[in-house]
């Protein structure tokens, strides 16, 4: 068997405003090794057909064998992933506003966990079967998208959507702060803090410090700048600024990330 990887973006003006990408990813005879996935502020549906892969949080000192349909919420902190044998990941990356919109869940309740899907709903489970039995990605896809427009057809939170998306990720977050939001979008700092708390799974400063790290860890895999400049592009006023709150999120400084970059964001492979 030959490893692969696809992955499709979404089209419609609706899903691209919550669903990030649909992908899958295969290998085979992998030689036991651990993978370390940093925070990426998205949330994932997983369907797993592999060998025992074994999740395990530090933070919340949790080891397990992921199920054959879980659920990956925001992260705050690193996790791992012990990989041996054969890895056959099926996965939905969502933005924070996707299990709202699919669910009436605010991801906050995923924070930092990974849940089995059927205790979230049973639809997962069926979908996940006609996944499994289904022969290319561009089959799965379509199914993954039907089931997507059947959830959006029954969403109590759809009619928001666009305004919450214009709100949240429409903004140039470098050198904004609660109060700048608050004014541009004339809410108070109470309703902003509601809004994101329900939509986001964080309150408005943790998001808007979240994505400054999110762009440093952007820029620290796809740039060659200096590790000074891309502090200051990712809106961190100092380095020393920059270094502690990249290292509260990932536990490296970013020096220490860059030196074991891998083909992916994030992902750090031993």
């Amino acid at each position: 068997m030959t490893n692969s990887a696809d992955i499709y973006f979404p089209v419609g003006e609706t899903e691209k405003h919550f669903v990030i990408s649909i992908w899958r990813l295969c290998e085979f005879n992998i030689h036991e090794r651990t993978e370390t996935i940093l925070p990426k502020g998205t949330v994932e549906i997983i369907f797993n057909l592999s060998e025992d892969i074994i999740y395990s949080n530090d933070t919340l000192e949790v080891k397990k064998i992921l199920p054959s349909c879980f659920i990956n919420g925001i992260n705050f902190k690193p996790f791992s992933l012990l990989k041996k044998g054969q890895l056959v990941f099926l996965g939905i990356q969502l933005n924070a506003l996707g299990l709202k919109i699919l669910f009436n869940i605010s991801s906050k309740e995923f924070n930092n966990n990974v849940v089995e899907g059927s205790e979230i709903c049973q639809s997962l489970n069926s979908l996940s079967n006609q996944l499994f039995t289904k022969k290319t990605f561009k089959e799965q896809v379509e199914t993954i998208m039907n089931w997507i427009y059947r959830r959006i057809s029954v969403s109590n939170s759809i009619k928001s959507l666009h305004q919450i998306h214009h709100l949240f990720y429409s903004q140039k977050l470098k050198d904004l702060t609660v109060s700048k939001l608050c004014h541009e979008v004339h809410f108070s700092d109470r309703q902003l803090r509601r809004l994101s708390t329900e939509w986001l799974g964080m309150n408005t400063e943790t998001f808007i410090l979240y994505n400054k790290y999110l762009s440093a860890l952007k820029l620290l895999h796809t740039s060659d700048l200096s590790l000074t400049q891309i502090g200051l592009d990712a809106g961190y006023y100092d380095q020393s600024h920059f270094i502690r709150e990249f290292k509260s999120y990932t536990n490296l400084t970013p020096k220490e990330y860059k030196a074991s970059i891998s083909d992916l964001p994030g992902h750090i492979i031993r």
